[in-house]
């Protein structure tokens, strides 16, 4: 798992007889970010009008921990959205889930092992200081390091060879056919080299810098004035002075906040919220789809959930579309259990366990309690989470199952002390961000060894094809290989996907130019402007 820097020359033929070969060229991947990629769904916006340099815009956010490093940080909303205005991925997530150029600008792979990427030019950090190939290397030694939640999803690279400053080659230790995708998490950011300590200095390559920083209050961004980046017509970016990120520990008072003018922009949206600012005529909301979701976490080896039967149990008696239909209507879709969601297209398998409350009574009975069932539940405070607990309480008192539901703060939820933690609970509702490729889940949550695998689930099939996927070129295997690891996971339950939820923003009429992440919290302001 070493990393060389070691500089060769290459010859600038492109190599012929490739059997995977991915290729943006520079044109496109300028006319790409410039524009910011696809569009979001812009409803209630007729679009607008020229963008106005300058500005603030005023975000409503949960506060963070003020953590800095992508590896290490805790991973709150407010920490995420915070570093990733300020650092950047080598290729970004496009809202189709294709991968898009970003400080890599293209890339291309002889046979899925080795992967070149050609870095952009005359790109540097907010201190100053050049971004090259030897940024890169040092930023996945970071993330390969023994101390890194993520070094088990990077495992597979070899070394990173540093071809020139601007070229950079990722050797694999065995063929992965998606590797560009694994790049677009944003733990994968470019780190600076020369920064000791990533956690409490934020140094990036991104549109904005880091002004100050109050827990609990604010966090101001200021305008990184050599970004690299420009528009169609060769303006700078970005077009603002600077965002605010103004803390809330709940999102009802950021939207009261967005609607008497307070705030410019709110993610996070419930469907509540979301029919709420389209009333206001001030207001405009954006979405675009996702694989976030909320997912029950269940305890395999002690409690009630050691038994398999009793997974089952409650899979069967859990209807997702009513839940999806009273807590997220026209926001969500219903989840198959296993984390992978619909976005997915090729990969997705809709085949199911049907709701059944009889089957589940029954299952409940063959365990042993056909006397009734309890279990206690730990669920964090953060919308719609509470209502999905109470939801999912309701439905399983219909098989027998009284469901005690402990709800705590957010940062109590992801502590890794104490008990009230997903960490620790038998039964959990955790949420989930997007991922390029559904293999990035089951790595970190799902495998054997995987770091957050807090199920404590094992199966050793499941690890096979899980090792498999990525040595498939062919997206037909691949697609089989994914069906083939669902249907374990919704025999087994180690998980139990309530919903998948559409991403949601409401901003000021007058603002524009932002497009959602398909993991909002990973939503740059780098194109956003106001209008007037």
């Amino acid at each position: 798992m070493t990393m060389k820097a070691r500089h060769r020359s290459r010859r600038g033929a492109k190599m012929l007889g490739a059997v995977l070969v991915l290729v943006a060229v520079l044109a496109l991947a300028l006319a790409i970010m410039a524009c910011g990629g696809t569009e979001s769904s812009d409803e209630g916006s007729e679009g607008g009008g020229a963008p106005v340099p300058g500005g603030t815009l005023k975000v409503g956010m949960q506060p963070g921990n003020g953590q800095y490093d992508p590896v290490m940080m805790a991973g709150s909303v407010g920490d995420i959205i915070l570093v990733c205005q300020v650092q950047e991925n080598l290729v970004g997530l496009a809202q189709d889930f294709s991968v898009k150029p970003w400080l890599a600008k293209d890339w291309d792979s002889a046979d899925g092992k080795s992967w070149t990427f050609n870095l952009q030019e005359g790109v540097t950090f907010s201190n100053g200081e050049p971004f090259t190939s030897e940024d890169v290397i040092y930023s996945f030694e970071h993330l390969q390091s023994e101390e890194s939640p993520m070094a088990g999803v990077y495992e597979n690279i070899e070394e990173v060879v540093a071809d020139s400053p601007t070229q950079v080659t990722f050797n694999l230790k065995a063929v992965d056919s998606e590797f560009p995708s694994s790049l677009t998490d944003y733990r994968a950011k470019m780190l600076c080299k020369s920064v000791e300590d990533p956690m409490t200095e934020l140094v990036g390559t991104g549109p904005f810098m880091l002004d100050s920083y109050a827990a609990e209050d604010r966090a101001v961004l200021k305008k990184n004035p050599t970004y690299w980046q420009k528009d169609a017509d060769g303006n700078a970016l970005p077009y603002l002075d600077g965002v605010e990120f103004i803390y809330s520990p709940d999102t009802a008072g950021q939207i009261e906040g967005l609607q008497g003018g307070a705030l410019n922009w709110v993610g996070g949206l419930t469907s509540e919220q979301k029919q709420t600012i389209e009333t206001n005529p001030s207001l405009k909301v954006i979405t675009t789809n996702t694989n976030y979701m909320n997912a029950l976490q269940i305890r395999v080896d002690q409690g009630a959930g050691k038994d398999k039967a009793v997974r089952q149990a409650l899979w069967a008696g859990t209807d997702r579309q009513a839940i999806v239909d009273l807590v997220a209507p026209g926001v969500g879709v219903a989840g198959n259990g296993t984390f992978v969601g619909p976005a997915y297209e090729a990969y997705y398998s809709d085949e199911q366990p049907a709701y059944d409350t009889e089957r589940a009574k029954q299952l409940l009975a063959d365990a042993g309690y056909a006397d009734g069932l309890k279990i206690k539940l730990v669920a964090q405070n953060a919308d719609p989470i509470p209502a999905i607990a109470t939801a999912w309480q309701a439905q399983m008192k219909e098989i027998g199952v009284d469901v005690e539901i402990q709800q705590v703060p957010t940062d109590v939820y992801y502590a890794d002390k104490g008990t009230d933690n997903w960490y620790q609970a038998d039964f959990g509702i955790v949420d989930w961000g997007t991922r390029a490729v559904p293999i990035t889940y089951f790595k970190l949550a799902l495998t054997s060894d995987a770091p957050w695998n807090y199920s404590r689930w094992k199966n050793t099939e499941f690890d096979s094809i899980v090792e498999q996927i990525p040595l498939a070129l062919d997206e037909a295997e691949r697609a089989d290989l994914y069906k083939q690891a669902q249907t374990i996971l919704q025999d087994e339950v180690p998980v139990m996907n309530f919903i998948i939820l559409t991403a949601v923003a409401g901003e000021s009429a007058n603002v524009d130019g932002i497009e959602l992440d398909p993991d909002w919290a990973h939503t740059t302001f780098t194109t956003a402007y106001f209008t007037e």
